[in-house]
């Protein structure tokens, strides 16, 4: 009969934060918003070249459904989740989120809604001009929402139906 023995390691984090030493909070989170800004051009110009693409492509769209375009689409849109709050354009998150959430939606139906995909990019396009007023973001991503969560409902009552 063999027996079994169980081995918990000491995480190394734990023994490296009870290290004396190291620098202050302040002084980390200083330098991490340093190296935030520095790298916010960039990644502000690779957002708007994720956003060409997405409207090239929905450019090429067509009337039908089109499984692969949509998949496309998706795979430019959610490469700049996150890259928002970098830019300093925070809802430009919430906007792709939805966006790739429809798309998710749309592509489960087999259905295909010109309006509700371009409104998501034209939206992406407004959330990244300079000086944008918040209150009018605000509206604007509830729209988004809405039109996000009358297709979630459609793809849930329907994988209900289903089952």
């Amino acid at each position: 009969m063999s027996s079994v023995r169980f081995v918990f390691p000491k995480p190394r984090l734990a023994e490296l934060l009870a290290m004396p030493g190291g620098l202050p909070v302040a002084e980390a989170v200083e330098r991490a918003q340093a190296n935030l800004e520095s790298i916010k051009p960039t990644c502000t110009a690779e957002l708007l070249a994720l956003l060409e693409l997405c409207e090239a492509g929905y450019a090429t769209l067509g009337d039908g459904f089109d499984d692969a375009a949509l998949e496309g689409i998706y795979a430019i849109a959610v490469k700049g989740i996150g890259a928002g709050e970098v830019c300093g354009a925070p809802s430009v998150d919430v906007a792709l989120t939805s966006f790739c959430d429809l798309l998710d939606h749309l592509r489960t139906l087999r259905r295909f809604d010109r309006a509700a995909v371009g409104v998501h990019v034209q939206a992406w396009r407004l959330l990244m001009s300079p000086g944008a007023p918040q209150a009018g973001a605000e509206q604007m991503l509830e729209g988004l929402l809405k039109v996000r969560a009358r297709y979630a409902a459609e793809a849930a009552a329907a994988a209900s139906d289903a089952a």
